[in-house]
Protein backbone atom coordinates (compact mmCIF):
# COMPACT_ATOMS: atom_id res chain seq x y z
CA UNK A 1 0.00 0.00 0.00
CA UNK A 2 1.27 3.40 -0.54
CA UNK A 3 -0.73 6.68 -0.50
CA UNK A 4 0.65 9.90 -2.87
CA UNK A 5 0.37 13.19 -1.46
CA UNK A 6 -3.02 14.08 -3.10
CA UNK A 7 -4.40 10.88 -1.46
CA UNK A 8 -4.97 8.52 -4.51
CA UNK A 9 -4.21 5.25 -3.01
CA UNK A 10 -1.93 2.67 -4.87
CA UNK A 11 -2.25 -1.26 -4.19
CA UNK A 12 -0.13 -4.17 -5.28
CA UNK A 13 0.04 -7.43 -5.01
CA UNK A 14 0.82 -10.82 -7.04
CA UNK A 15 -1.28 -13.69 -8.51
CA UNK A 16 -1.05 -15.90 -11.67
CA UNK A 17 -2.82 -17.86 -14.19
CA UNK A 18 -2.07 -20.64 -12.40
CA UNK A 19 -3.46 -21.59 -8.98
CA UNK A 20 0.47 -21.77 -7.46
CA UNK A 21 3.78 -20.04 -6.90
CA UNK A 22 5.00 -20.69 -10.25
CA UNK A 23 6.95 -19.18 -12.94
CA UNK A 24 3.75 -18.17 -14.38
CA UNK A 25 3.32 -15.38 -11.38
CA UNK A 26 3.16 -11.75 -12.24
CA UNK A 27 2.63 -8.39 -10.79
CA UNK A 28 -0.68 -6.61 -10.66
CA UNK A 29 -0.83 -2.58 -9.33
CA UNK A 30 -4.49 -1.21 -8.42
CA UNK A 31 -5.17 2.51 -7.97
CA UNK A 32 -8.23 4.88 -6.56
CA UNK A 33 -8.93 7.98 -6.32
CA UNK A 34 -12.23 8.14 -4.58
CA UNK A 35 -10.93 6.81 -0.93
CA UNK A 36 -10.98 3.44 -2.11
CA UNK A 37 -14.66 2.90 -2.98
CA UNK A 38 -13.57 1.91 -6.64
CA UNK A 39 -10.00 0.76 -8.43
CA UNK A 40 -8.90 0.31 -11.49
CA UNK A 41 -5.99 -2.00 -11.97
CA UNK A 42 -3.68 0.10 -14.16
CA UNK A 43 -0.16 -2.11 -14.58
CA UNK A 44 1.29 -5.54 -14.86
CA UNK A 45 4.51 -6.61 -14.45
CA UNK A 46 5.10 -10.13 -15.98
CA UNK A 47 8.50 -10.19 -17.92
CA UNK A 48 8.48 -13.33 -20.31
CA UNK A 49 4.64 -14.03 -20.11
CA UNK A 50 4.25 -17.30 -20.23
CA UNK A 51 8.29 -18.05 -20.25
CA UNK A 52 9.92 -19.58 -16.70
CA UNK A 53 10.86 -16.15 -15.03
CA UNK A 54 8.23 -15.24 -12.32
CA UNK A 55 7.64 -11.74 -10.47
CA UNK A 56 6.61 -11.94 -7.26
CA UNK A 57 6.84 -10.64 -3.58
CA UNK A 58 5.81 -6.82 -4.86
CA UNK A 59 5.86 -3.78 -2.53
CA UNK A 60 5.19 0.36 -2.25
CA UNK A 61 7.12 3.36 -0.98
CA UNK A 62 6.25 6.89 -1.40
CA UNK A 63 9.81 8.56 -1.61
CA UNK A 64 10.86 11.49 0.26
CA UNK A 65 11.20 13.12 -3.35
CA UNK A 66 7.72 12.09 -3.95
CA UNK A 67 8.61 9.64 -6.39
CA UNK A 68 6.38 6.23 -6.46
CA UNK A 69 8.50 2.91 -6.86
CA UNK A 70 7.46 -0.24 -7.22
CA UNK A 71 9.38 -3.16 -6.42
CA UNK A 72 9.14 -6.38 -6.99
CA UNK A 73 11.06 -9.61 -6.91
CA UNK A 74 12.07 -12.02 -10.27
CA UNK A 75 13.56 -15.24 -10.65
CA UNK A 76 13.40 -18.19 -12.20
CA UNK A 77 12.55 -20.36 -9.34
CA UNK A 78 11.54 -20.44 -5.62
CA UNK A 79 14.70 -19.48 -3.83
CA UNK A 80 16.06 -16.04 -2.88
CA UNK A 81 19.83 -16.46 -3.81
CA UNK A 82 18.96 -16.15 -7.48
CA UNK A 83 15.83 -13.83 -7.25
CA UNK A 84 16.76 -9.88 -7.50
CA UNK A 85 15.02 -7.01 -6.95
CA UNK A 86 13.82 -4.73 -9.57
CA UNK A 87 11.76 -1.39 -9.75
CA UNK A 88 9.58 0.92 -11.52
CA UNK A 89 9.34 4.61 -10.39
CA UNK A 90 6.94 7.49 -11.58
CA UNK A 91 7.17 11.32 -10.49
CA UNK A 92 3.88 11.48 -10.66
CA UNK A 93 1.95 9.15 -8.17
CA UNK A 94 -0.79 11.72 -7.76
CA UNK A 95 -1.91 10.70 -11.72
CA UNK A 96 -4.24 7.24 -11.93
CA UNK A 97 -2.24 6.33 -15.46
CA UNK A 98 1.17 8.18 -14.83
CA UNK A 99 4.27 7.80 -16.83
CA UNK A 100 6.71 4.99 -15.44
CA UNK A 101 10.29 5.21 -15.68
CA UNK A 102 11.98 2.28 -17.18
CA UNK A 103 12.28 -1.14 -15.03
CA UNK A 104 16.03 -1.63 -13.10
CA UNK A 105 17.62 -4.01 -11.09
CA UNK A 106 18.73 -2.62 -7.46
CA UNK A 107 20.29 -5.52 -5.77
CA UNK A 108 20.19 -9.24 -5.58
CA UNK A 109 17.63 -11.15 -3.15
CA UNK A 110 13.68 -10.71 -2.84
CA UNK A 111 12.49 -7.26 -0.63
CA UNK A 112 8.71 -7.38 0.24
CA UNK A 113 8.92 -4.84 3.04
CA UNK A 114 9.64 -0.84 2.73
CA UNK A 115 13.02 0.90 2.84
CA UNK A 116 13.43 3.12 5.39
CA UNK A 117 14.81 7.06 5.38
CA UNK A 118 17.91 6.88 8.16
CA UNK A 119 18.42 10.35 9.90
CA UNK A 120 21.39 10.72 7.60
CA UNK A 121 19.50 11.22 4.56
CA UNK A 122 20.69 7.88 2.99
CA UNK A 123 17.93 4.93 2.11
CA UNK A 124 18.01 1.63 3.45
CA UNK A 125 16.25 -1.19 1.27
CA UNK A 126 15.68 -4.55 3.17
CA UNK A 127 16.54 -7.47 1.37
CA UNK A 128 16.40 -10.47 1.57
CA UNK A 129 18.41 -14.11 0.19
CA UNK A 130 16.18 -16.22 2.50
CA UNK A 131 16.75 -19.19 4.15
CA UNK A 132 19.58 -20.28 1.48
CA UNK A 133 22.65 -18.19 3.06
CA UNK A 134 24.42 -16.69 5.80
CA UNK A 135 23.77 -13.37 7.13
CA UNK A 136 20.73 -13.19 4.62
CA UNK A 137 18.98 -10.24 6.04
CA UNK A 138 20.70 -7.70 4.34
CA UNK A 139 20.47 -3.70 4.23
CA UNK A 140 21.26 -2.65 1.03
CA UNK A 141 21.44 1.55 1.42
CA UNK A 142 21.35 4.20 -1.74
CA UNK A 143 23.77 7.91 -0.57
CA UNK A 144 22.63 9.20 -3.54
CA UNK A 145 18.27 9.63 -3.69
CA UNK A 146 18.23 5.98 -4.78
CA UNK A 147 20.19 6.43 -8.30
CA UNK A 148 22.74 3.55 -7.09
CA UNK A 149 22.31 0.68 -4.34
CA UNK A 150 24.96 -1.03 -2.43
CA UNK A 151 25.41 -3.34 0.48
CA UNK A 152 26.09 -2.07 4.10
CA UNK A 153 25.80 -4.69 6.35
CA UNK A 154 23.41 -7.84 7.25
CA UNK A 155 22.27 -9.64 10.32
CA UNK A 156 22.86 -13.42 10.86
CA UNK A 157 19.65 -15.69 11.41
CA UNK A 158 21.07 -19.24 12.88
CA UNK A 159 20.03 -21.82 10.36
CA UNK A 160 18.10 -23.96 12.53
CA UNK A 161 15.02 -21.21 12.55
CA UNK A 162 16.26 -19.34 9.51
CA UNK A 163 13.27 -18.56 6.56
CA UNK A 164 12.21 -15.93 4.61
CA UNK A 165 13.69 -13.11 7.23
CA UNK A 166 10.87 -10.10 5.68
CA UNK A 167 12.71 -7.77 7.89
CA UNK A 168 12.08 -4.21 8.76
CA UNK A 169 14.04 -1.81 10.45
CA UNK A 170 13.08 1.06 12.75
CA UNK A 171 16.07 3.69 13.61
CA UNK A 172 15.66 4.49 17.07
CA UNK A 173 16.01 7.72 18.99
CA UNK A 174 19.71 6.81 20.26
CA UNK A 175 20.39 5.79 16.43
CA UNK A 176 21.21 2.48 16.96
CA UNK A 177 19.33 0.64 14.33
CA UNK A 178 16.36 -2.35 15.35
CA UNK A 179 15.60 -5.10 12.74
CA UNK A 180 13.06 -6.97 13.13
CA UNK A 181 13.28 -10.72 11.15
CA UNK A 182 10.24 -13.25 10.44
CA UNK A 183 11.85 -16.34 11.89
CA UNK A 184 10.63 -20.28 12.24
CA UNK A 185 9.41 -19.59 16.04
CA UNK A 186 8.04 -15.99 15.24
CA UNK A 187 10.14 -12.44 15.73
CA UNK A 188 13.84 -12.20 16.04
CA UNK A 189 15.72 -9.18 16.76
CA UNK A 190 19.33 -7.67 15.52
CA UNK A 191 20.52 -4.25 16.72
CA UNK A 192 23.47 -2.51 14.69
CA UNK A 193 25.30 0.73 16.55
CA UNK A 194 27.20 1.73 13.45
CA UNK A 195 24.39 2.32 10.80
CA UNK A 196 23.89 -0.85 9.50
CA UNK A 197 27.27 -2.09 8.74
CA UNK A 198 27.26 -4.95 11.39
CA UNK A 199 24.70 -6.58 13.48
CA UNK A 200 24.23 -8.31 16.23
CA UNK A 201 23.14 -12.21 15.95
CA UNK A 202 19.45 -12.72 15.86
CA UNK A 203 17.87 -13.22 18.46
CA UNK A 204 14.32 -13.90 19.48
CA UNK A 205 12.06 -10.74 20.21
CA UNK A 206 9.66 -9.73 22.92
CA UNK A 207 6.75 -9.87 20.56
CA UNK A 208 5.09 -12.91 20.21
CA UNK A 209 4.20 -14.55 16.82
CA UNK A 210 3.77 -16.74 14.15
CA UNK A 211 6.20 -17.26 11.62
CA UNK A 212 4.26 -15.37 9.48
CA UNK A 213 4.67 -11.54 7.97
CA UNK A 214 3.96 -8.53 10.87
CA UNK A 215 4.09 -4.73 9.65
CA UNK A 216 6.30 -1.92 12.00
CA UNK A 217 6.72 1.86 11.20
CA UNK A 218 7.17 4.80 12.82
CA UNK A 219 4.62 7.64 12.72
CA UNK A 220 4.44 11.22 12.20
CA UNK A 221 4.04 11.26 15.63
CA UNK A 222 7.40 9.64 16.30
CA UNK A 223 5.82 6.95 18.33
CA UNK A 224 5.84 2.83 16.28
CA UNK A 225 3.06 1.17 15.13
CA UNK A 226 3.04 -2.73 15.07
CA UNK A 227 0.16 -4.76 12.98
CA UNK A 228 0.54 -8.31 14.11
CA UNK A 229 -1.44 -11.33 14.81
CA UNK A 230 -3.19 -11.22 17.75
CA UNK A 231 -1.50 -9.80 21.69
CA UNK A 232 1.96 -8.81 22.05
CA UNK A 233 2.34 -11.36 24.45
CA UNK A 234 0.52 -14.21 23.55
CA UNK A 235 1.17 -16.31 20.38
CA UNK A 236 -1.59 -17.33 17.73
CA UNK A 237 -2.09 -18.09 14.41
CA UNK A 238 -2.53 -16.33 11.06
CA UNK A 239 -6.06 -14.72 12.54
CA UNK A 240 -6.65 -11.41 14.76
CA UNK A 241 -4.67 -9.25 12.45
CA UNK A 242 -4.43 -6.25 15.28
CA UNK A 243 -2.69 -2.65 15.60
CA UNK A 244 -1.14 -1.42 18.61
CA UNK A 245 1.20 1.69 19.33
CA UNK A 246 4.36 2.16 21.32
CA UNK A 247 5.39 5.45 22.90
CA UNK A 248 8.64 4.14 23.71
CA UNK A 249 10.45 2.81 20.69
CA UNK A 250 8.80 -0.71 20.91
CA UNK A 251 9.77 -1.70 24.79
CA UNK A 252 6.22 -1.66 25.11
CA UNK A 253 2.58 -1.48 23.63
CA UNK A 254 -0.57 -0.04 24.15
CA UNK A 255 -4.03 -0.65 22.60
CA UNK A 256 -5.00 -2.99 19.97
CA UNK A 257 -7.32 -1.98 17.73
CA UNK A 258 -8.70 -5.61 15.88
CA UNK A 259 -8.41 -5.18 12.59
CA UNK A 260 -9.93 -8.37 10.93
CA UNK A 261 -10.36 -11.67 13.56
CA UNK A 262 -10.53 -14.17 11.03
CA UNK A 263 -8.08 -16.94 10.52
CA UNK A 264 -6.46 -16.55 7.18
CA UNK A 265 -5.14 -13.22 7.08
CA UNK A 266 -1.94 -12.15 6.86
CA UNK A 267 0.49 -10.00 5.07
CA UNK A 268 -0.08 -6.64 6.84
CA UNK A 269 1.48 -3.49 4.87
CA UNK A 270 0.48 0.01 4.81
CA UNK A 271 1.49 3.67 5.38
CA UNK A 272 -0.16 7.27 6.86
CA UNK A 273 -1.04 9.45 4.69
CA UNK A 274 -0.07 13.25 5.29
CA UNK A 275 -3.94 13.72 6.37
CA UNK A 276 -2.85 11.07 9.68
CA UNK A 277 -5.03 8.18 8.33
CA UNK A 278 -3.18 5.14 8.59
CA UNK A 279 -3.60 2.71 5.75
CA UNK A 280 -3.34 -1.02 6.07
CA UNK A 281 -3.15 -3.64 3.14
CA UNK A 282 -3.78 -7.36 3.74
CA UNK A 283 -4.83 -10.49 2.52
CA UNK A 284 -7.53 -12.84 3.55
CA UNK A 285 -7.48 -16.60 2.42
CA UNK A 286 -5.11 -16.36 -0.74
CA UNK A 287 -5.65 -19.00 -2.55
CA UNK A 288 -9.68 -19.61 -2.31
CA UNK A 289 -11.76 -16.52 -1.17
CA UNK A 290 -8.15 -14.50 -3.01
CA UNK A 291 -9.30 -11.17 -1.27
CA UNK A 292 -7.27 -8.21 -0.71
CA UNK A 293 -8.60 -5.80 1.86
CA UNK A 294 -7.65 -2.58 3.35
CA UNK A 295 -8.52 -0.98 6.85
CA UNK A 296 -8.22 2.24 7.73
CA UNK A 297 -7.69 4.21 11.43
CA UNK A 298 -5.80 6.42 13.23
CA UNK A 299 -3.58 6.87 15.66
CA UNK A 300 -5.74 7.08 18.39
CA UNK A 301 -7.84 4.36 17.55
CA UNK A 302 -4.85 2.10 17.79
CA UNK A 303 -3.67 3.28 21.17
CA UNK A 304 -7.25 3.08 22.73
CA UNK A 305 -7.46 -0.63 21.21
CA UNK A 306 -11.35 1.01 19.89
CA UNK A 307 -12.79 3.47 17.31
CA UNK A 308 -12.17 6.86 19.05
CA UNK A 309 -12.20 8.46 15.18
CA UNK A 310 -15.06 8.45 12.58
CA UNK A 311 -11.97 7.61 10.43
CA UNK A 312 -12.61 3.93 11.28
CA UNK A 313 -12.89 0.93 8.19
CA UNK A 314 -12.57 -2.14 8.09
CA UNK A 315 -12.57 -5.03 5.59
CA UNK A 316 -12.61 -2.52 2.79
CA UNK A 317 -12.14 -4.85 -0.46
CA UNK A 318 -9.57 -4.08 -2.72
CA UNK A 319 -10.22 -6.79 -5.12
CA UNK A 320 -11.67 -10.33 -4.78
CA UNK A 321 -12.33 -13.82 -6.33
CA UNK A 322 -15.35 -13.79 -8.67
CA UNK A 323 -15.74 -16.70 -11.14
CA UNK A 324 -15.13 -15.99 -14.95
CA UNK A 325 -17.69 -16.51 -16.99
CA UNK A 326 -17.14 -20.00 -19.96
CA UNK A 327 -18.20 -20.03 -23.29
CA UNK A 328 -20.90 -22.54 -23.90
CA UNK A 329 -19.29 -23.71 -27.39
CA UNK A 330 -23.05 -24.32 -28.82
CA UNK A 331 -21.79 -24.01 -32.30
CA UNK A 332 -19.65 -27.08 -31.47
CA UNK A 333 -20.13 -30.47 -33.04
CA UNK A 334 -22.04 -33.19 -30.46
CA UNK A 335 -19.89 -35.27 -28.84
CA UNK A 336 -19.12 -38.62 -30.59
CA UNK A 337 -18.96 -41.71 -28.06
CA UNK A 338 -20.18 -44.03 -30.12
CA UNK A 339 -16.20 -46.30 -30.61
CA UNK A 340 -13.61 -44.94 -28.39
CA UNK A 341 -10.18 -45.56 -29.35
CA UNK A 342 -6.93 -44.91 -27.07
CA UNK A 343 -3.85 -42.76 -27.72
CA UNK A 344 -0.14 -43.54 -26.21
CA UNK A 345 3.19 -41.11 -26.06
CA UNK A 346 6.62 -41.77 -25.93
CA UNK A 347 7.78 -41.31 -21.87
CA UNK A 348 4.29 -40.78 -20.61
CA UNK A 349 1.89 -42.50 -18.85
CA UNK A 350 -2.29 -42.69 -19.07
CA UNK A 351 -3.73 -41.95 -15.64
CA UNK A 352 -7.29 -41.67 -14.41
CA UNK A 353 -9.22 -38.33 -15.54
CA UNK A 354 -10.26 -37.46 -12.56
CA UNK A 355 -9.99 -34.43 -9.92
CA UNK A 356 -6.79 -33.78 -8.24
CA UNK A 357 -4.58 -35.80 -10.45
CA UNK A 358 -1.34 -34.55 -11.42
CA UNK A 359 -1.72 -32.26 -15.12
CA UNK A 360 1.45 -32.46 -16.04
CA UNK A 361 4.99 -35.13 -15.31
CA UNK A 362 7.37 -31.92 -14.86
CA UNK A 363 5.14 -29.71 -13.02
CA UNK A 364 2.57 -30.08 -9.37
CA UNK A 365 -0.65 -28.65 -11.27
CA UNK A 366 -3.64 -30.76 -10.60
CA UNK A 367 -6.69 -31.35 -12.76
CA UNK A 368 -9.56 -28.87 -10.98
CA UNK A 369 -12.54 -29.62 -13.55
CA UNK A 370 -13.74 -32.22 -15.80
CA UNK A 371 -15.45 -32.08 -18.78
CA UNK A 372 -18.85 -32.04 -19.03
CA UNK A 373 -18.84 -35.67 -20.68
CA UNK A 374 -17.25 -37.50 -17.89
CA UNK A 375 -19.90 -36.53 -15.43
CA UNK A 376 -22.94 -36.80 -18.11
CA UNK A 377 -21.96 -40.40 -19.44
CA UNK A 378 -22.06 -42.79 -16.06
CA UNK A 379 -19.77 -45.42 -18.07
CA UNK A 380 -17.09 -42.44 -18.64
CA UNK A 381 -17.25 -41.25 -14.71
CA UNK A 382 -14.78 -44.75 -13.98
CA UNK A 383 -13.18 -45.35 -17.59
CA UNK A 384 -11.36 -42.12 -18.74
CA UNK A 385 -7.67 -41.76 -18.79
CA UNK A 386 -5.51 -38.65 -19.71
CA UNK A 387 -1.88 -39.21 -21.12
CA UNK A 388 0.35 -37.20 -18.63
CA UNK A 389 2.52 -35.49 -20.75
CA UNK A 390 5.39 -32.79 -19.82
CA UNK A 391 4.30 -29.05 -19.41
CA UNK A 392 5.50 -27.10 -22.50
CA UNK A 393 7.11 -29.52 -24.74
CA UNK A 394 5.31 -30.43 -27.78
CA UNK A 395 4.75 -34.41 -28.40
CA UNK A 396 3.83 -37.32 -30.76
CA UNK A 397 0.34 -39.08 -30.20
CA UNK A 398 -0.46 -42.77 -31.62
CA UNK A 399 -3.63 -44.52 -31.77
CA UNK A 400 -3.29 -47.15 -30.72
CA UNK A 401 -6.67 -48.41 -31.07
CA UNK A 402 -9.12 -46.95 -33.93
CA UNK A 403 -11.81 -44.47 -32.50
CA UNK A 404 -12.82 -41.22 -31.16
CA UNK A 405 -10.06 -39.19 -28.98
CA UNK A 406 -10.31 -35.91 -27.13
CA UNK A 407 -7.89 -33.26 -26.77
CA UNK A 408 -8.26 -30.05 -24.91
CA UNK A 409 -6.80 -27.19 -25.50
CA UNK A 410 -7.46 -23.25 -24.97
CA UNK A 411 -9.03 -21.57 -27.82
CA UNK A 412 -7.52 -18.96 -29.58
CA UNK A 413 -9.52 -16.48 -27.99
CA UNK A 414 -8.56 -17.81 -24.66
CA UNK A 415 -4.55 -17.67 -25.32
CA UNK A 416 -3.55 -17.07 -28.99
CA UNK A 417 -0.28 -18.01 -28.59
CA UNK A 418 -0.30 -21.37 -27.10
CA UNK A 419 -4.07 -22.64 -28.36
CA UNK A 420 -3.27 -25.90 -30.73
CA UNK A 421 -6.69 -25.29 -31.91
CA UNK A 422 -5.73 -24.62 -35.55
CA UNK A 423 -3.37 -27.67 -35.27
CA UNK A 424 -5.94 -29.84 -34.09
CA UNK A 425 -8.23 -28.88 -36.84
CA UNK A 426 -5.78 -29.07 -39.98
CA UNK A 427 -5.21 -32.49 -38.79
CA UNK A 428 -9.26 -33.79 -38.85
CA UNK A 429 -10.29 -32.70 -35.80
CA UNK A 430 -13.49 -31.13 -34.71
CA UNK A 431 -14.81 -28.68 -31.89
CA UNK A 432 -17.24 -30.20 -29.46
CA UNK A 433 -20.60 -28.48 -27.99
CA UNK A 434 -19.15 -29.51 -24.53
CA UNK A 435 -18.84 -26.08 -22.16
CA UNK A 436 -15.11 -24.71 -22.01
CA UNK A 437 -13.30 -27.16 -19.21
CA UNK A 438 -11.76 -24.62 -16.24
CA UNK A 439 -9.08 -27.15 -15.89
CA UNK A 440 -5.80 -25.33 -14.19
CA UNK A 441 -8.24 -22.72 -12.20
CA UNK A 442 -11.70 -21.37 -11.67
CA UNK A 443 -9.96 -17.90 -12.82
CA UNK A 444 -7.15 -18.23 -14.98
CA UNK A 445 -9.20 -18.01 -18.58
CA UNK A 446 -6.01 -18.39 -20.62
CA UNK A 447 -6.12 -21.91 -19.18
CA UNK A 448 -10.03 -22.83 -20.16
CA UNK A 449 -10.08 -25.44 -22.27
CA UNK A 450 -12.18 -26.40 -24.98
CA UNK A 451 -13.09 -30.24 -25.99
CA UNK A 452 -11.62 -31.22 -29.69
CA UNK A 453 -12.21 -34.62 -31.32
CA UNK A 454 -11.44 -37.15 -34.27
CA UNK A 455 -11.91 -40.18 -34.73
CA UNK A 456 -8.21 -41.96 -35.44
CA UNK A 457 -7.19 -44.90 -37.04
CA UNK A 458 -4.83 -47.52 -35.35
CA UNK A 459 -0.91 -46.11 -35.85
CA UNK A 460 -2.08 -43.08 -36.84
CA UNK A 461 -0.09 -40.01 -35.55
CA UNK A 462 -1.32 -36.77 -33.92
CA UNK A 463 1.22 -33.71 -33.29
CA UNK A 464 0.12 -31.13 -30.64
CA UNK A 465 2.50 -28.18 -29.22
CA UNK A 466 2.66 -27.48 -25.88
CA UNK A 467 -0.58 -26.47 -24.51
CA UNK A 468 -2.84 -29.50 -25.29
CA UNK A 469 -3.98 -32.46 -22.84
CA UNK A 470 -5.12 -35.76 -24.59
CA UNK A 471 -7.65 -38.21 -22.75
CA UNK A 472 -10.01 -41.13 -24.07
CA UNK A 473 -12.10 -43.47 -22.71
CA UNK A 474 -11.57 -46.87 -22.84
Amino acid sequence: MAVAANGRLWATWYAGPTPSEDQNNYVVLSTSGDHGLTWEETLVVDPDGAGLVRAFDPELWIAPNGQLYVFWAQTFDHTGTTGGVWCVTTSTPQNAHPIWQPPRRLTDGVMMCKPLVLSTGEWALPASTWNETDFSARMIVSTNQGETWSLRGAANVPSAVRTFDEHMIIERAEGSLWMLIRTTYGIGESISHDTGRTWTETTPSAIAHPSARFFIRRLSSGNLLLVKHGSVALKTSRSELTAFISEDHGITWKGGLLLDERTGVSYPDGQQAEDGLIHIIYDYNRTTDRQILRAVFREEDAAAGQALSSSVCLRQIISSYTPAPIESNRSGARLNQEEWGTLSAEGSIALPFMIGAQLFSNAPYTVQELPLALSDAPPSQHRARFLQLAMNESALLTCTRSGMVYLLTPSPSRDPVTSQSHALMTQGFSKTRLPEVRILSTQATSTFCTVYQKRCVAGEIIRIGPWAIPFFFY
